[in-house]
């Protein structure tokens, strides 16, 4: 439900805030929101600790002023509008601040709700059935009458073929959106792509050949589980894990005292097995590991403490298990 609209903002100072590690949705939804907000009010982006690439590489492209520090206290600013996440622990060093401000928060995101609210005054518009958020502010901008400008028009288009996996979770709304943002955008889709597209590089490369060569190989009856450790790039090794084969794959790291996993899931087993790897591996992980997990049904991650990597892989096999077991034609075994 939408609780909110653009006119909460007007001739207001606003604070609009991304989650740590910011992404190209995430950047992408901020900067609409500016580019809308700021003809009436005073509008900022905070973008805490770290910007992936693409997403740093469309913010300069599209002209997108974004801060990485405001200090670590909000109270000059009327509101915050927080955006693409809605909990605490992936907010980074923006928590704290977010956590003493005293006035009202905004908040859209197409995340699964946290258990714990981000603050006390709080007005959300969160759809996790979205594939984006930007999708959500595509919605907010529609409901408010505010019109589509070309500017906002390409940064809804690029989160959104961002975060659908290139429209591999698309539905009919997430087309029907797509479909007038890019005719707004006065772009093509080509022209779009190349905003935020990155080659891969040699080390990214790498990665997934190491994951590949690393891999442990499962199969949970018709499913195959794959896991691997290598030292950087989680996620596109992941993602590899799963276009060359395996219908889930996790892939980790440790390195001093710190844990990272990402998971992948195909989009077969997200719909014929109503797998979910956030509610089912990811946000159970923190009872076995100190840290936080979340994320979306076919991609999800975990920030955690520890130094036994192969542990962790195991409990998210573990964890996965437990959702196939009593399914018909379960059965469990290791290719070796």
């Amino acid at each position: 439900m939408l609780l909110f609209a653009l006119s909460s903002f007007k001739r207001k100072k606003v604070l609009i805030v991304t989650h740590s590690g910011c992404d190209l949705d995430a950047i992408a939804a901020a900067a609409a929101l500016y580019f809308s907000l700021s003809k009436r009010s005073q509008v900022k982006i905070l973008v805490p600790d770290h910007i992936a690439k693409p997403a740093k590489a469309f913010a300069s492209k599209m002209h997108i002023p974004y801060s990485m520090n405001l200090g670590s206290n909000f109270s000059s600013f009327d509101c915050l509008l927080i955006v693409d996440f809605n909990s605490l622990e992936m907010a980074g060093s923006a928590a704290k601040a977010i956590r003493q401000f005293n006035g009202k928060i905004f908040l859209i995101d197409h995340h699964r709700k946290a258990n714990e609210r981000i603050g006390k005054n709080v007005a959300a518009f969160i759809d996790q059935d979205a594939v984006a958020s930007c999708e959500l502010v595509f919605r907010l901008l529609q409901r408010s009458g505010s019109p589509l400008g070309r500017r906002e028009a390409t940064c809804i288009a690029a989160g959104i073929v961002a975060d659908s996996a290139y429209f591999l979770t698309a539905n009919s709304s997430t087309f029907s959106i797509m479909a007038e943002a890019l005719e707004k955008s006065g772009k093509s889709f080509s022209e779009l792509l190349s905003l935020f597209s990155i080659p891969k590089s040699f080390d990214q490369k790498i990665a997934a050949l190491k994951a590949a060569k690393r891999s442990r190989i499962f199969r949970l009856g018709k499913y195959v589980v794959a896991t691997s450790d290598v030292g950087a790039f989680e996620a596109d090794a992941a993602s590899t894990l799963v276009k060359i084969g395996a219908d889930i794959a996790f892939v980790g790291d440790s390195e001093e005292g710190k844990l990272r996993v990402s998971g992948r899931a195909s989009q077969a087993v997200l719909k014929s097995a109503r797998f979910d790897l956030a509610r089912h591996v990811f946000q159970l992980l923190p009872k076995q590991f100190p840290g936080s997990g979340g994320g979306h049904a076919g991609a999800a991650g975990f920030n955690g403490q520890g130094n036994d990597i192969n542990a962790a892989l195991m409990q998210c096999v573990s964890l996965t298990k437990q959702f196939f077991r009593g399914k018909k034609g379960f059965f469990f075994k290791e290719y070796t």
